[in-house]
């Protein structure tokens, strides 16, 4: 009997744990990574805004902004940070473009279009880290 007992409280806690770490493979540290780089250089890309440097950190932050999405999207049930991401990409997207183009960029369009970035990566960073661990 005593022996039963052990095996049960054995599968039982076996099991527990299994539950247990399918509910934590919903969240991702590297895509918690991705878009915390994304909202730093976003921070820091538009300190350069009015400078000849700010087009490195322009590409540098979309290239950050696809590597997130591209990560996102090859996450199973992950369609909300998916949806988030996309639409983040663009957002990054137009001001790549804008930076890239021929008209000159305004210093109030880049400082407004770093902010939007930032902001939107902190909501994608506090929606990625409210997951289960």
């Amino acid at each position: 009997m005593r022996k039963l007992l052990a095996i049960l409280a054995v599968l039982l806690l076996t099991n527990c744990a299994l539950i247990d770490a399918v509910r934590m493979a919903r969240f991702d540290n590297n895509e918690y990574m991705l878009i915390n780089t994304v909202r730093t250089q976003a921070n820091l890309g538009a300190r350069k805004c009015g400078t000849p440097e700010v087009v490195v950190e322009v590409d540098t932050i979309w290239a950050k902004t696809v590597e997130l999405r591209n990560y996102s999207e090859s996450i199973p049930h992950n369609q909300e940070t998916v949806i988030m991401t996309q639409e983040l990409a663009e957002v990054v997207k137009g001001l790549s473009v804008r930076y890239h183009g021929s008209d000159p960029v305004s210093l109030n369009y880049c400082t407004v279009k770093f902010s939007n970035i930032e902001q939107s990566a902190v909501i994608i960073q506090n929606v990625v880290g409210a997951k289960p661990r």
